[in-house]
């Protein structure tokens, strides 16, 4: 029996803001990609374990999720927070009140 409702562990933030939570979401964003997205080797290999999550559950649930994150993010993780609105600290000598 195939059971496209079970839910990852954690998860999966998306890079359009939103997040997907079972196997059903996931296979519906892969199903919903264009052809030439989703017939290369990351995404054929998500649809392949994502298939297996849903008739076996268990460990391929877990085994799903890490291979649609593969497929939507790469090899490379996201970035930790938002490196683009980090201000660096510039350090300045203090001013002696006689420089002034």
């Amino acid at each position: 029996m195939v059971n496209w409702s079970h839910r990852f562990q954690d998860p999966i933030p998306m890079p359009d803001g939103g997040t997907i939570r079972t196997i059903g979401e996931a296979a519906e964003y892969a199903t919903s990609l264009p052809a030439k997205v989703g017939k290369t080797e990351p995404w054929q290999c998500a649809a392949k374990v994502l298939q297996e999550a849903a008739e076996h559950g268990g460990p391929f649930v877990f085994m799903a999720r890490i291979n649609f994150y593969r497929a939507v993010y790469g090899d490379t993780p996201p970035p930790i927070g938002n490196p683009k609105s980090k201000k660096s600290h510039t350090w300045r000598k203090r001013r002696l009140a006689r420089d002034r």
